[in-house]
C-alpha cells in the first residue's frame, strides 16, 4: 500500500493524465474493443461496457498490475426515464491513487448485470441496495435478500 494520505484518497480531483490510454492498453485482447466507451468525468475516467462484458473488464482491471483496482468504492443505480437505467461501479487503486468509473447501461425492463461478489466481497451491499432501490438483478449474487425494507 502506498503512504497516500487518506485526504488525498478522498479528494475530488481529475483523473490522472494518461490514465484512459493506459487502461486501454492494458485491456488490449482480454476485453473486445468495441465492447468499451471511454469518457472522463470530472473526476474519473469512464468506460461504459455492455452487461456480457462487465466481469472480463473488472477483473481486468483489478489483475492488471499497471492498474490494480482493487477496492470497490461504490455501486450506484441510475435511472435515467427515457434513456433507460445504468449501474456505475467505482473503482479504485490504493498502490496506484487512481480511480475509474464503470457504467453498464440496462433497460427498465431487463435490468440483469452479473455480481462482482466474487471479485469485491463489498459488492454484496451494495449491489442489495441497488437492487431494492432500483429493481436491478444482479446475476449468481449469493445473497439477493432486501437489506433495508422488509420482503415483500
Amino acid at each position: 500500500m502506498s503512504d497516500t494520505p487518506l485526504a488525498t484518497l478522498a479528494s475530488h480531483q481529475a483523473p490522472k493524465a494518461g490514465l484512459s490510454d493506459m487502461i486501454q492498453k492494458e485491456l488490449a485482447g482480454l476485453v473486445p474493443a468495441d465492447a468499451l466507451t471511454f469518457s472522463e468525468t470530472k473526476t474519473d475516467v469512464d468506460i461504459s461496457t455492455p452487461a456480457e462484458h462487465l466481469l472480463a473488464l473488472v477483473t481486468a482491471l483489478k489483475d492488471r498490475n499497471k492498474l490494480k483496482f482493487d477496492y470497490l468504492r461504490n455501486v450506484a443505480g441510475v435511472d435515467y426515464e427515457e434513456e433507460g437505467m445504468a449501474i456505475k461501479y467505482h473503482l479504485y487503486s490504493l498502490e496506484h491513487n487512481h480511480s475509474v468509473q464503470i457504467t453498464v447501461p440496462t433497460t427498465a425492463g431487463h435490468p440483469h448485470v452479473p455480481t462482482l461478489t466474487g471479485l469485491y466481497i463489498a459488492a454484496n451491499w451494495h449491489e442489495r441496495e441497488a437492487s431494492e432501490m432500483f429493481g436491478f438483478q444482479f446475476d449468481g449474487h449469493p445473497n439477493p435478500k432486501n437489506l433495508l425494507l422488509e420482503e415483500d
